[in-house]
């Protein structure tokens, strides 16, 4: 045998051993924290053959939008009198327009007109469009480029906050991705704490310091007024119950102010039975969790509770130091997602670190909220309030089952073709049979290398990759035989099959491949797994068809040469 047979031989060598120490611990099921295996990874299963939680969550962008014009109500409101430009007022209307395009009017004296006009197409050109021009009045909405920046931006935000929440929860190789313009799917396998995850993901996380007003109305009196509007909170959504109290209280409370409330008590994840404290507050966030620049959970020596600290950075602890030296003796509420966690009274000016006092639940279930509030502070908030429109939860049985007969299914297809290729070649069906079990081998191994997910359609994605490099060998040996019946020598026929055949394999696997790319750009899901499987075994298919196939061949021809044999088992 030559130096290059050998020097390939060596290389085919070590790739099936690197590839065995790759797959063995999946194999062998070892347990990773225990084992003294030096290679500690296996294929991460996908939720199908895993168990675990699938959500679909939806985006609420009529309440985005409005968020969005409300910014640009106070931007609009700030610039004009830092124009001094008079004006009557600048207020967001919803009534009487669609919710999707609800609408800004600026009220002016008629010799505003072209002031405001020249200001508004100047530097909110972007952000608003015209909807209605009056001598006294402009009517503004959100023009079309910019409502779908805010979608993109919206979702592809959302995306990244809930992914940053899931890689400190623990889960592995989650799955996110977007479906449709409003839509959200995730997939996480292995997830045992159903409700916890959910809340982990599904919590906005809109931190806000308020200045409470206790000067305008007393506790009693506010109570007594939420007690009027006879709206429970306990049904229903608490954001929109919240906001019909606000609303039936306009007159009745200043008109700077708000009512929030604080959830008290409460039993299981729900907190079903939690009573709600109301507190009057300014409207306006002092402070937000914009500038918040970490958080973590620390014990109060005092009671030995778990609470949050968390530290501004230094535009935040600037701006809380300073809210705090010009209120002390007053309650600074702390607002999370529209619930007050804490209302203490500032005692002095506080700098950039502060804390989170948790609620008055115990033992294991206030750590745990602790935990998890650290989380999604440090992961930011969500931009936008997101609904679960449907939820599935994998059992893991059903997910063994899966693998159990994925599995059962791959093999019997597989060992049908090894058997077929066998008998019809004899011993190049052999050797074509040894290439396509390496073949098997390395798409396992390359799954590990690449921390891949292997699901249901991947292993169909396996199964298929089979098919596909058989019909390579059988390409192969066809044009030996009509190299054979040509005429030529068997090491001439040999040399020919392979250059020959090389250019059809090629193509072949080339219109396979973009068919892959394709699913794997715009498929979800299962449809990914069964791409990336495909993909790699492509891959591995022009690996084991052509130099693996072709190493041992060459090994098989030189035994048959060395006996003077002049025809192949073929």
């Amino acid at each position: 045998m030559s130096r290059s047979w050998w020097a390939k031989c060596l290389l085919l060598i070590f790739v099936t051993v690197l590839s065995l120490v790759y797959v063995y611990p999946t194999v062998a099921r070892l347990d990773l924290e225990k084992t003294k295996f030096p290679f500690k990874q296996k294929i991460n299963l996908g939720l199908d053959l895993q168990g675990g939680l699938y959500l679909v969550l939806g985006v609420d962008f009529n309440k985005v939008y409005k968020d969005v014009l409300d910014r640009q109500v106070s931007s609009l409101d700030s610039r004009l009198k830092e124009k001094n430009i008079p004006f009557t007022s600048v207020r967001l209307i919803q009534q009487g327009f669609p919710a999707e395009d609800p609408r800004i009017v600026v009220d002016f004296d008629p010799a505003q007109h072209g002031d405001i006009y020249a200001l508004l197409k100047k530097e909110f050109a972007y952000t608003l469009r015209f909807a209605g021009d009056k001598p006294n009045e402009f009517e503004l909405g959100i023009p079309s480029s910019y409502r779908q920046d805010i979608r993109d931006k919206t979702i592809n935000q959302s995306i990244e906050v809930i992914r940053n929440r899931i890689d400190e929860f623990g889960v592995s190789e989650p799955s996110i991705t977007s479906q449709g313009s409003d839509r959200i799917v995730v997939e996480l396998p292995g997830v045992k704490e159903v409700e916890r995850a959910k809340d982990l993901i599904g919590r906005t996380a809109k931190l806000e310091f308020k200045i409470a007003d206790d000067k305008s109305l007393t506790g009693a009196q506010v109570a007594a007024l939420v007690a009027d509007t006879k709206v429970s909170l306990s049904t229903g959504k608490f954001s929109e119950n919240v906001a019909k109290i606000n609303e039936m209280l306009k007159g009745k409370i200043p008109a700077d102010d708000e009512i929030d409330f604080e959830r008290v008590g409460g039993t299981g994840p729900n907190k079903v039975g939690a009573q709600f404290v109301p507190y009057l507050l300014h409207s306006k966030a002092e402070v937000t969790g914009e500038d918040l620049q970490d958080a973590n959970v620390q014990i109060d020596p005092q009671d030995q509770r778990p609470n949050v600290s968390f530290t501004m950075n230094p535009r935040g602890g600037a701006l809380f130091e300073k809210v705090t030296g010009e209120n002390i003796g007053r309650r600074l509420a702390i607002v999370l997602d529209g619930l007050v966690q804490s209302a203490p009274v500032i005692q002095s000016k506080i700098g950039a670190r502060g804390q989170i006092t948790m609620g008055r639940s115990g033992g294991d279930e206030v750590m745990r909220e602790a935990k998890d509030l650290a989380i999604v502070l440090r992961a930011g908030a969500l931009p936008a309030q997101l609904d679960f429109l449907e939820q599935r939860v994998i059992g893991p049985s059903l997910g063994a089952d899966s693998i159990h007969k994925g599995a059962m299914a791959a093999l019997i297809g597989s060992i049908a073709v090894f058997i077929f290729v066998s008998v019809y070649y004899r011993v190049s069906g052999l050797i074509a049979t040894f290439s396509l079990i390496l073949n098997v081998l390395f798409v396992l191994a390359s799954l590990v290398g690449l921390e891949a997910t292997l699901t249901l359609p991947g292993i169909a994605g396996i199964a298929l990759t089979v098919g596909i490099a058989v019909d390579s060998n059988v390409v192969i040996y066809e044009r030996i035989r009509e190299e054979l019946h040509a005429g030529k020598n068997i090491h001439g026929a040999v040399e020919a099959g392979f250059q020959k055949a090389f250019r059809t394999i090629l193509d072949a696997n080339v219109t396979n491949a973009i068919a892959a790319v394709v699913l794997l750009m715009y498929g979800t899901g299962p449809i990914k797994g069964f791409a990336v499987s495909l993909l790699i075994g492509i891959v591995t298919t022009l690996f084991t068809a052509v130099f693996v196939c072709k190493v041992v061949f060459d090994a098989y021809l030189h035994w048959v040469e060395s006996r003077g044999g002049k025809q192949l088992s073929i």
